[in-house]
């Protein structure tokens, strides 16, 4: 006859030990996925287009920005800074922008005035019909955007404001826009401290 061996059998732990791992790796993946789901997702406006259309039409648009830039002499100013219509960075990182960008420390915290000038090169007239498109951003988040649709002309400019409540690196991006002629402007920026 054969004796029952009675407590804890060797396959038990290792049983045990299986479903505790399994049950470990179930809950870790149940835990990614969640925290993926609960994620918030910002959609990139860069150029004030969606990231598709940047990304298909990228080379025509700067095309179209280039052409601008023969044809318009185009200043804009935001805080007694004046910068042309430039995309360079754009091309930067945020940790590479204090070696290499010249447009730190534009906007305060607080009123920012924004003043843009369109002159024709040809004709050193002012343009009064230009469609101008303006954004200030975060470069992480969009719940902090500050569009900029409604520019007042006078006396051969035209002006805005913006107001900022959070310091941080910032992104002004314009899309100007006169007759068939496109130009962009891209800036990564940071508030003065």
């Amino acid at each position: 006859m054969k004796s029952e061996k009675k407590g804890i059998q060797k396959y038990h732990l290792w049983l045990l030990f299986f479903f505790a791992i399994f049950g470990f790796t179930f809950a870790m993946i149940i835990w990614t996925v969640k925290s993926a789901v609960d994620t918030p997702v910002y959609e990139d406006r860069s150029f004030l287009d969606s990231y598709q259309h940047v990304d298909d039409n990228f080379n025509d648009m700067m095309i179209k920005n280039h052409k601008f830039n023969l044809r318009y002499d185009t200043k804009v100013t935001v805080n007694e800074r004046t910068i042309g219509l430039e995309i360079k960075d754009a091309f930067l990182g945020y940790r590479s922008l204090e070696k290499q960008s010249t447009n730190q420390n534009i906007l305060l915290i607080g009123e920012n005035t924004i003043s843009v000038v369109i002159n024709d090169k040809q004709t050193n007239k002012a343009v009064d019909d230009a469609n101008i498109t303006f954004q200030v951003t975060r470069s992480i988040e969009d719940m902090y955007d500050i569009n900029l649709n409604s520019f007042t002309y006078s006396e051969g400019s035209y002006n805005s404001t913006a107001k900022i409540d959070l310091a941080g690196n910032w992104n002004i991006l314009a899309k100007i826009q006169v007759a068939e002629d496109t130009g962009y402007l891209y800036i990564k920026t940071n508030t003065k401290k």
